[in-house]
């Protein structure tokens, strides 16, 4: 199976999996999660050096998620689905991660390309983004952890916000990336920072950024982050 053929099964999957009530939720987060996973390590899997290397990761995804996916698409009833969709998507997860762990943690990630593909996958909130092209990344773990952030606000605006859409906006304030996301969903009259929010906010730390949630009922949720695009000098 080709890459273009797994990220197509992954949007059938998506568009079948919204058909269904019981465990709607917990399967979209649960994909949008492993598809983030997948455009990351396609990315990284794009920039290695040397061919040997890139055809014999490619080859250990085809293995990992092929016959997962193409299993995943033929079953028929929608709970068995539902639950059968959770129990790959955990897989998928550990396999798609030991495949990066492999990975040479210095290539360049292209992170407006790979968010461009990402956003496009997902049907529901529409997701609107404006990313600056002089914009670069050149660090892949500063990349790395602010599509994790934007993961998990795509996740949040489907489990708990029902936004119909949902804007992403990067823009370049010195020597830092800044992004505004908000939404049109349900909002909250008071911010309580879940295990998904605590681990965004405990990862900008760790590479000195910083993140601030704000929220109104019935006036959607905005998440505004900060991160240097470079180490601070010691």
């Amino acid at each position: 199976m080709s890459s273009a053929a797994t990220l197509l099964a992954f949007q059938y999957l998506t568009l079948g999996l919204a058909r269904f009530s019981g465990g709607e939720f917990r399967a979209r987060r649960d994909l949008v999660k492993a598809h983030g996973e997948l455009l990351l390590s396609r990315e990284l899997l794009a920039r290695a050096s040397r061919l040997a290397e890139r055809q014999r990761i490619s080859r250990e995804l085809h293995d990992l998620l092929g016959h997962d996916l193409t299993a995943h698409l033929t079953q028929g009833k929608a709970q068995e689905h539902v639950r059968r969709a959770q129990e790959i998507n955990r897989k998928l997860l550990g396999d798609v991660r030991e495949v990066v762990s492999t990975l040479r943690g210095d290539e360049i990630i292209d992170l407006r390309q790979t968010m461009e593909r990402f956003c496009t996958t997902i049907t529901r909130p529409t997701i609107h983004l404006a990313f600056p092209s002089d914009l670069d990344m050149d660090d892949p773990l500063r990349a790395q952890t602010m599509l994790r952030c934007v993961q998990e606000i795509i996740t949040n605006s489907i489990r708990h916000a029902d936004a119909a859409n949902l804007w992403l906006e990067f823009t370049r304030e010195g020597d830092q990336v800044a992004l505004r996301a908000h939404d049109d969903g349900c909002g909250t009259s008071r911010v309580r920072a879940g295990s998904g929010l605590t681990g965004m906010r405990d990862r900008l730390r760790e590479l000195g950024g910083s993140v601030h949630f704000t929220s109104q009922s019935m006036h959607g949720f905005q998440v505004d982050i900060h991160l240097p695009l470079l180490e601070p000098a010691p």
